[in-house]
């Protein structure tokens, strides 16, 4: 029997934005928040929190009010500057298209505990990927739209210049009109019901220097955005309850779900199944909480790369670069070599 789909509970910084869309376009708003149970504030309020199926719901029914097949496309070129705080600064700020990009890796925890950001380089292309665990559409079309055509628009302004696309893929299904998506990305090359979405870059493209780049400034921003991650509060009681005892067991060994349960007297199926209610999948929470500890011990700065993998449960070295290339978008090396020295300005290094 398929499992019934987990009803995720999501923060989107999206709902303002788009209904001030549907109220510029004469559209009901008031319907909008009533029929999706919006908070009263919602017009208002940076963020909202509201259930992954609900969040693609809504944006389905925005784009009929708003009279707009192509919403993200129209949201990614007028969102107001400052929607993503922290994070957006200090991507702005950051010195290259590369490094503007992989703050958006690093700390897209700080937005959306449930949406995942990679970005990889193979055969002088980058590609900035965007995915949801065990959600084949991942936010829906016009959020998954929104986020590729948002990190381009960013991207080009960013820098001062046309930048193109050389291929892009969606999760969701192809609409009946692709054209405003080619003019967007500048390219042809568009794939759907890839169960992800991604925008390929030359490399070229991510080496080139930011006009907005003040390296003072993304110095403090970046220490702000590293701080503001790792005292993210957890969903839960239970759930922070939990991520510590997955945070004991790491040194040495892959965390066992069977061993923590006990730890907190129940079984295993109903350690998973109150993990579920909360939203949270067991092997998201370990990644997380992988993830929080890697950066804390590769910013401390007083351990060998070696040692930081076996103390979060890797037998090898090559997973863990994997996996921290995967949550940061780049090494830990090359994150070191980019902090500042108390000895010397900082080195700007790739990995």
């Amino acid at each position: 029997m398929p499992r019934r789909p987990i009803d995720r509970q999501m923060r989107s910084q999206l709902v303002r934005p788009v209904l001030a869309l549907v109220a510029s376009r004469g559209g009901d708003v008031d319907a909008l928040v009533t029929r999706f149970g919006l908070p009263p504030d919602a017009r208002t309020a940076p963020e909202v929190v509201l259930p992954l199926r609900e969040f693609r719901a809504f944006l389905d029914a925005a784009e009929l009010a708003a009279g707009d097949p192509f919403l993200g496309l129209t949201i990614a070129a007028t969102l107001p500057r400052g929607t993503y705080g922290v994070l957006e600064f200090a991507s702005r700020t950051a010195p290259t298209v590369r490094e503007a990009m992989a703050r958006v890796v690093r700390y897209m925890g700080l937005l959306n505990e449930i949406v995942g950001v990679s970005l990889r380089e193979e055969g002088g292309e980058g590609v900035v990927e965007q995915f949801v665990d065990g959600e084949p559409a991942c936010l829906g079309r016009h959020a998954n739209e929104f986020f590729l055509a948002f990190m381009l628009a960013s991207s080009r302004a960013m820098a001062g210049a046309d930048i193109r696309a050389s291929r892009v893929y969606f999760a969701h299904p192809a609409p009946e009109d692709t054209s405003p998506l080619a003019r967007v990305f500048g390219t042809r090359s568009l794939a759907f019901d890839k169960g992800r979405n991604g925008m390929a870059l030359p490399s070229s493209t991510l080496d080139l220097p930011l006009v907005t780049s003040d390296p003072p400034l993304h110095s403090l921003l970046d220490q702000q955005a590293a701080a503001a991650l790792g005292e993210r509060a957890p969903t839960s009681r239970f759930v922070g309850t939990v991520e510590r005892h997955v945070k004991a067991q790491l040194s040495g060994k892959e965390p066992s779900i069977a061993d923590v349960a006990s730890a907190l007297r129940m079984s295993a199926r109903t350690l998973q199944r109150r993990l579920a209610a909360e939203g949270v999948r067991w092997n998201d929470l370990v990644d997380g909480a992988r993830r929080e500890l890697a950066l804390r011990y590769v910013e401390a700065g007083d351990r060998a790369v070696g040692e930081i993998a076996y103390l979060l449960g890797y037998a090898e070295l090559s997973p863990f670069i994997r996996a921290f290339k995967r949550w940061t978008g780049t090494t830990p090396t090359a994150m070191r070599g980019a902090r500042p020295s108390p000895t010397g300005p900082a080195r700007q290094r790739h990995g």
